[in-house]
């Protein structure tokens, strides 16, 4: 049994649809750069934003650390402590020796 050609009609309906799809297609690569093209300018201007926000200071504001001590108040001695333990110490007398490591070589 011997198959023969088979010839097919057919039409294309439509053709202004096929049309439009191919523009797009064709013009896929333009619009995917034009969105990172966006994408990456609305990013900066995130960042911009970001950072001029932290150029903002709250210096009216009282809200430190120190939430018992504020408006320039220091709760140290400004070191008069340690000053005073550095002095005992030199008032003391003593003299103490370091340990002294060297190696004499005569020859």
């Amino acid at each position: 049994m011997a198959i023969g050609a088979i010839e097919m009609q057919g039409q294309i309906l439509r053709t202004q649809d096929y049309a439009s799809i191919k523009a797009q297609e064709d013009t896929k690569s333009e619009v995917n750069q034009a969105d990172i093209h966006n994408a990456r300018q609305t990013e900066e201007v995130r960042q911009f934003n970001r950072v001029s926000g932290t150029q903002q200071s709250n210096r009216g504001a009282n809200d430190g650390n120190a939430a018992d001590q504020g408006s320039n108040q220091y709760t140290g001695d400004g070191g008069a402590k340690r000053r005073e333990a550095r002095e005992a110490r030199a008032r003391d007398g003593k003299v103490l020796l370091k340990a002294v490591e060297h190696i004499d070589i005569q020859g």
